[in-house]
């Protein structure tokens, strides 16, 4: 019975370390693997998430285009709203830098990105094309948007943080969600949500809509 005891630990022993790099190296040395498949930079649980990961950056990158399209209509010569342009414009530079930063940050984890993952999230533009949004709309969907982002970065924070999930916990990812998403998105929702507000109420007090415009456009170009 002693050496039976024995021997299973002696197996499990083996069988733990199999995913070691240092194995793979003296096996490949000794001509008994193809390749160190092991020898690389996964650890922890990043590896458990790493679609949702792939899907957010996707979703950033999409996001990024959306805002674009509004800078680039309120910057034509008909509407002429620079103070909209440059808000959106700064939206969209935000989300394609987050969706790069993001991808790089998977291949330094040791994965690949997938640029094909999604994830079903619709935000409202009451049947219109994101192009054609009026300036409230516009603030409306942008508010949205950042607030969907957010929700999801605190969905992808509570999967590599939560205690009950010893597999997913990952301190590293989380600590880089908290730094490069989770405290800006927090600042971004606030900012439009009194854009919008702050608009919606000039439009409501305004004997002429186009001044009220005009000047929430000027304040927006000193913000």
């Amino acid at each position: 019975m002693k050496w039976l005891c024995v021997f299973v630990a002696i197996f499990l022993t083996v069988n733990a370390q199999d995913n070691f790099c240092a194995n793979d190296v003296t096996a490949n040395c000794n001509g008994l693997k193809d390749g160190i498949g092991n020898c690389n930079a996964n650890f922890s649980g990043f590896s458990t998430g790493i679609e949702h990961v792939q899907a957010y950056a996707n979703e950033q990158l999409l996001k990024s285009y959306d805002y674009l399209l509004l800078a680039a209509n309120f910057g034509t010569y008909v509407k002429n709203r620079p103070g909209f342009e440059k808000q959106f414009r700064a939206l969209s530079d935000s989300a394609w830098e987050r969706s790069i930063d993001l991808i790089k940050h998977i291949t330094k984890r040791g994965g690949q990105h997938n640029f094909a993952r999604r994830r079903s999230v619709t935000v409202s533009t009451q049947g219109k094309r994101v192009s054609e949004l009026n300036e409230i709309d516009a603030l409306a969907f942008a508010l949205d948007t950042e607030k969907s982002l957010a929700l999801e970065a605190h969905s992808l924070h509570e999967r590599y943080s939560h205690a009950n999930h010893k597999s997913r916990y990952d301190a590293e990812m989380s600590h880089y969600l908290e730094e490069k998403f989770i405290e800006d998105q927090a600042t971004t929702v606030r900012k439009f949500s009194g854009y919008a507000n702050d608009l919606h109420r000039m439009l409501d007090d305004a004997i002429d809509s186009s001044l009220s415009l005009f000047m929430f456009d000027e304040y927006l170009q000193k913000q």
